[in-house]
């Protein structure tokens, strides 16, 4: 490959990491600060880009000039905001998963698959008790927020601005079509949670402890309507088998997830992979999402596909879980 190639391969890929409705040569005018035309010239490879200019475009869209020039080299570049009270607090992780998906909806017939190891954060957002105690969890234990260190779960969420992203959040993603991969652990890890805040004393009732209990079961019989129907629908809403995103379920009972995401949309992929908690490390690196798409197919052709179909399974399983949580719940 010459040099024109591998400029315009680069160009190209800078391409892929903007939504589609943004003008391309309108940001590399913008960010090289050039004319139009002489972005014109460099993306079509007429115009040899600069090392500074490449070091500044490098840096800004988060891409690793190596694999353009076909260096020796296993490295893949992944962006990171790393979550924690003070410089990148709950509502900025919130906002973060929001813009996302506002990304992620733009794309040309999206799709996002989930493999899980705690369920996705939308499943809780619609029942208030249940979402405002997963905050409270990871805000109190995995964020170390100081002013909740002593303060007991009351049941509420206070902060204006997280309700009406999370309410955000839950609508847009009713729109995008997804897939998840599922184990009983998913849910394991929420009823360990409570009883691990149970035995602290952290809630400030047993009437409150059994609300959020009851709201993990009503999570439940959601997703196993919508498992049973195909497709997305909002809580207390009528099943409909002709409204909302097509949503498909699988069962593994052998793979324990690791929450890894994985979204395509056209040409456009990007794999996000779950570390320390509630962090989040995101990567457009070719190579590394065929290959994680490549693996989650490998793993679902080796689960049980419960949405629409696989009724048996699909009631064994949403059925072994309510009888988790009811013996919880006689146990207070």
């Amino acid at each position: 490959m010459n040099a024109n190639q591998t400029q315009q391969l680069f160009f190209t890929h800078l391409k892929s990491k903007l939504p589609p409705h943004i003008s391309f040569v309108d940001e590399i005018a913008e960010d090289l600060k050039i004319s139009n035309d002489s972005a014109y010239r460099r993306i079509r490879g007429e115009k040899p880009i600069t090392l500074e200019e490449m070091f500044l475009l490098c840096r800004k869209y988060r891409v690793s000039a190596d694999r353009f020039f076909h260096l020796e080299s296993n490295a893949v570049i992944f962006s990171v905001d790393k979550v924690d009270h003070l410089s990148f607090g709950f509502n900025k992780y919130l906002e973060f998963v929001l813009s996302n998906l506002k990304l992620f909806k733009l794309l040309e017939n999206p799709t996002i698959i989930f493999y899980l190891k705690d369920m996705p954060i939308f499943h809780y957002m619609p029942f208030p008790e249940l979402s405002a105690f997963k905050f409270f969890f990871w805000k109190r234990t995995l964020m170390a927020y100081p002013e909740l260190a002593k303060q007991q779960f009351d049941g509420e969420e206070a902060d204006v601005e997280t309700l009406e992203t999370s309410k955000q959040i839950t609508d847009l993603y009713a729109q995008i079509p997804s897939i998840e991969i599922w184990n009983e652990e998913s849910v394991n890890i929420t009823i360990k949670q409570i009883e691990f805040y149970r035995q602290l004393n952290v809630f400030a009732g047993k009437d409150l402890l059994l609300k959020v209990y009851s709201q993990l079961e009503e999570a439940m019989d959601q997703l196993e309507m919508q498992a049973e129907a195909g497709r997305k629908f909002s809580y207390g809403r009528p099943v409909s088998s002709n409204g909302g995103a097509p949503y498909e379920v699988f069962i593994n009972e052998c793979l324990i997830g690791d929450n890894t995401i994985y979204a395509q949309g056209g040409e456009k992929q990007i794999t996000f992979i779950n570390h320390n908690g509630l962090n989040f490390m995101s990567t457009h690196d070719k190579s590394f999402c065929d290959y994680t798409y490549k693996n989650l197919q490998n793993i679902m052709k080796k689960s049980a596909h419960i949405s629409v179909v696989g009724e048996k399974e699909r009631s064994m399983f949403f059925n072994g879980l309510r009888e988790k949580i009811y013996e919880k719940k006689k146990s207070i």
